[in-house]
C-alpha cells in the first residue's frame, strides 16, 4: 500500500514540474479580401498546416456566374516570403477564380474582373 502511495505522489509531482505550453485550437489563417464596385470577394485559407482549407465566398448584383468552391485547386502557399497564388487544377467550362498575393497586397481574376485586394497573414 505504501508503494502505491508513493507512485500516485511521484507521478503527480512529476506532471506538476512539466512546462505548460498552450495550445493552438484553431491553427493558421490567411485572410485576403477584395472588392471593386458592389463584387466583394473574400478568401480564406484554415488549418492546422499550412496552406489549409481553402474557404471562399463573394457577393454582387452583376455576378451571373459564381465559381465551383468545391473543386480542387492548384494552390502555392509561401507564409515565409507572404506569397499565396490559388487557381482551380482545371479550367472546365465551369466558372473560377485565380488568386495572387504578395506581401499585404494582390489580384482576384473573378467574374471576369480583376480585383485588387489586401491580405492578412494571421498565425493563431
Amino acid at each position: 500500500m505504501a508503494t502505491r502511495m508513493w507512485w500516485k505522489t511521484s507521478l503527480a509531482a512529476l506532471l506538476v514540474s512539466l512546462p505548460v505550453v498552450p495550445a493552438v485550437a484553431s491553427g493558421d489563417l490567411f485572410y485576403f479580401e477584395a472588392q471593386h464596385g458592389e463584387i466583394f470577394f473574400t478568401l480564406m485559407m484554415v488549418g492546422r498546416e499550412d496552406p489549409g482549407e481553402v474557404n471562399v465566398s463573394w457577393k454582387g448584383p452583376s455576378i451571373a456566374e459564381v465559381p465551383n468552391v468545391r473543386r480542387r485547386y492548384y494552390i502555392e502557399f509561401n507564409r515565409a516570403k507572404r506569397r499565396a497564388y490559388v487557381r482551380p487544377l482545371t479550367r472546365d467550362g465551369l466558372p473560377w477564380f485565380e488568386m495572387d498575393v504578395s506581401g499585404g497586397r494582390g489580384n482576384v481574376l473573378f467574374a471576369g474582373q480583376r480585383l485588387q485586394g489586401t491580405a492578412d497573414w494571421t498565425i493563431q
